[in-house]
């Protein structure tokens, strides 16, 4: 008999995806060389180290944007474990729970993150999705849970 499994991803919502984000900052940064480029060429040199300046912030924006782009939480509900996996930027935290032991909570404070505790240790959930997102996550964790 196949052990049946339920599975959920919450993650960030992003309007790019890092490639996206890539080409834009490409046409970005093109107009502006060629704009700076043109104003250089009428005797106005000085717009060129701006230019490189703005584009150096634009870089490092950019940059921190596409890191976090794919911010996820994965929680996986097995016949006797929870796994949840959380990826933030580069580092992939994972922590298995066993099923028979765990207690699923809404947390009270502002943050009202999902609690999964169990004596093995607990882990917080929730914090990329919207506060209604999180409750109806918890609710559907919570009768999957219990069946």
């Amino acid at each position: 008999m196949e052990a049946l499994s339920k599975s959920w991803v919450l993650r960030r919502n992003c309007a790019l995806s890092p490639r996206q984000l890539a080409v834009a900052f490409c046409l970005i940064g093109a107009t502006s060389l060629l704009i700076a480029t043109a104003w250089a060429v009428t005797g106005a040199w000085i717009v060129l180290p701006f230019a490189a300046i703005e584009l150096l912030v634009l870089a490092v924006a950019f940059l921190a944007y596409a890191r976090h782009a794919r911010d996820q939480e994965r929680i996986t509900l097995a016949q006797d474990s929870v796994q949840v996996e959380v990826l933030l930027g580069e580092s992939l935290r994972r922590v298995e729970l066993p099923r028979a032991w765990l207690r699923c909570r809404m947390e009270e404070s502002s943050k009202g993150l999902v609690r999964l505790d169990s004596p093995s240790g607990g882990v917080e959930i929730g914090r990329f999705v919207s506060r209604a997102d999180r409750q109806q996550f918890f609710e559907e964790f919570r009768l999957a849970l219990a069946v």
